[in-house]
């Protein structure tokens, strides 16, 4: 008696706090399919190329931003109205059509940026299959000689399996066993001086297996999925941080 007395007057034990608890599936899928909605919406104002063109002159910084697969420039404005917020006034946009393929949009960037961007230091900031159009000028076409950084968010650097569902020209070059993306591999120390940061989305649903997002330095973006990372303020944030790091 005197020992169940004593045990009930001795105070519980506390509970281990519990840790953060893992989103509903659901939530996550929501916010992928509004990310999606939001960037349809803005199709319309990215039809048309960005004409824009930087003053001739050695000490400039620009930062181009480049979309992704089946997508234009649209999809980035949500990026470059950020950094303009932050003080990067000097941002161009690049159009290309992903049905012609990484080479041959590859191709088009090099143009375009010899161009419109006349002078000065280039960042490149890349959703998706635009990392590997960024690459394919840089490592192929010599780009590396004008740029500082890559910044790619989902890129599929080592290809993707679900490009397997597809049969472009552009998803056939974006399988992991692609002659593109062995090149690419091969070729790396093309693109040497060039810093490159990839964004990884947790919950990526194209980029299969989730790892092949990851170059060099790899940031994991935890529960974000593939078209969520344009509109993540997080991801936003980070990119800002990232530029303006010795920019």
């Amino acid at each position: 008696m005197q020992a169940d007395a004593a045990a009930s007057a001795a105070p519980a034990a506390s509970a281990a706090p519990a840790g953060p608890q893992p989103r509903p599936l659901w939530r996550a899928v929501a916010e992928e399919v509004g990310a999606m909605a939001l960037s349809g919406l803005l199709v319309p104002f990215g039809v048309h190329r960005d004409k824009r063109t930087t003053p001739r002159q050695q000490e400039q910084r620009t930062v181009v931003l480049v979309h992704g697969y089946m997508a234009n420039r649209s999809t980035m404005m949500p990026l470059a109205g950020y950094l303009r917020w932050r003080g990067h006034k000097q941002i161009i946009t690049f159009n290309y059509r992903s049905t012609d393929g990484i080479e041959a949009a590859a191709r088009e960037l090099d143009r375009h940026l010899k161009t419109h961007v006349r002078g000065g230091r280039i960042d490149l900031v890349c959703h998706s299959m635009g990392g590997l159009v960024a690459r394919t000028w840089l490592q192929d076409l010599g780009g590396a000689r004008r740029v500082d950084r890559c910044i790619t968010l989902g890129t599929p650097h080592r290809g993707t399996y679900a490009a397997y569902w597809l049969a472009t020209r552009a998803a056939r070059q974006m399988r992991p066993d692609s002659a593109l993306m062995q090149r690419l591999d091969a070729t790396q120390d093309r693109a040497a001086n060039v810093d490159f940061v990839s964004l990884v989305a947790d919950a990526d649903h194209l980029v299969l297996p989730r790892k092949h997002a990851g170059h060099e330095d790899a940031v994991v973006v935890p529960e974000v999925g593939h078209v969520g990372l344009l509109w993540s303020p997080r991801v936003l944030s980070f990119v800002g941080d990232t530029l303006d790091n010795d920019s």
